[in-house]
């Protein structure tokens, strides 16, 4: 017998191949959870649960428009659509506070000015110690710690007054340590020696700030603005970890711990429906659907719109 040699792979077969085994898991986590998973919102929006009288399990029937009229009726209903006012002051917030001063402080840090490694390591205790800890930390210090300090008889959480800014600024305080690294980051990033030309050219720290860091970064601001947009209704604001419970103010919920408060205790048929008991009852499943479709509907366009405008208008390196 005639001994047969297998004829090694080329270089761009073997290419190919680490391609596709890089890319086809994330490409199947994309699939399930994303495309399976919203195909199945959209459906379920359009469905209608109800039980049979002494059986276990649901009927299932095209529902049309109900349950979105049922969405419309539970925001208008005492003052319900605060929540979505709630999610748009907390982005806004971010955009016109969190970012510009996460942009300022990671330019100091990246110029090394004085302090700059202090301020950095300051940067990573955020992200050294857990949430949940940074939130008791955080809620005795304005509270007892406070009481204590200013001699006051309520803690800033314990003032309806001072509730809802005291939760923003912990949200700002929060985020910004990790923007402020990213930032720091992406400006180390910058060809040095377009740094050393503006400086030759007697650019002051401001107008290298503005004319030459700025356009240098700008991709990751513009990221940070996107997916602030495309997360703005499911964030909770930490609401959870700072009261522990689910009887949340109304005048303090958000879009995004409105829905999970509802996931958490809602199911295809409640036990008690918001329709027939509007202070207590739960919005079924096909219900939530409905208002997370309604609020895709809402953020995709502001969000791809806000990028062409970022790419037509938006500063650049050239």
């Amino acid at each position: 017998m005639n001994d047969t040699k297998r004829k090694p792979m080329s270089r761009t077969a073997k290419r190919n191949l680490f391609f596709v085994a890089m890319t086809i898991y994330p490409l199947l986590v994309f699939v399930l959870f994303y495309i399976v998973v919203n195909f199945n919102t959209i459906i379920l929006s359009f469905t209608e649960y109800n039980t049979i009288p002494g059986q276990i399990g649901y009927t299932r029937a095209f529902s049309g428009i109900k349950n979105f009229r049922v969405v419309f009726d539970m925001l208008k209903y005492e003052n319900n659509y605060v929540m979505i006012i709630n999610s748009f002051k907390l982005f806004f917030y971010k955009l016109i506070i969190g970012l510009p001063i996460s942009f300022i402080f990671a330019y100091y840090i990246y110029k090394k000015y004085r302090f700059h490694k202090f301020y950095r390591v300051i940067c990573f205790l955020p992200n050294i110690i857990p949430n949940l800890i940074m939130v008791y930390l955080f809620r005795f210090f304005v509270n007892q710690g406070f009481i204590a300090i200013f001699n006051a008889e309520r803690g800033l959480l314990q003032n309806p007054t001072t509730e809802f800014g005291t939760i923003i600024f912990f949200n700002l305080w929060l985020g910004f340590a990790t923007q402020t690294l990213v930032f720091a980051s992406a400006m180390s990033g910058i060809d040095n020696s377009i740094i050393e030309a503006a400086s030759m050219d007697g650019a002051t720290p401001i107008q290298e700030l503005w004319y030459v860091i700025l356009p240098g970064v700008f991709k990751t601001f513009e990221t940070y603005v996107l997916v602030g947009i495309a997360t703005m209704f499911v964030d909770q604001m930490s609401l959870m970890t700072f009261y522990d419970k689910f009887d949340i103010p109304g005048n303090m919920r958000t879009v995004g711990y409105y829905l999970y408060f509802q996931s958490y205790e809602s199911d295809y048929v409640p036990n008690t429906s918001w329709e027939t008991n509007h202070a207590y009852g739960k919005l079924s499943y096909s219900q939530i659907s409905s208002f997370s479709l309604m609020i895709s509907l809402i953020v995709i366009p502001i969000t791809l719109i806000t990028r062409k405008l970022f790419n037509r208008f938006g500063p650049s390196e050239d």
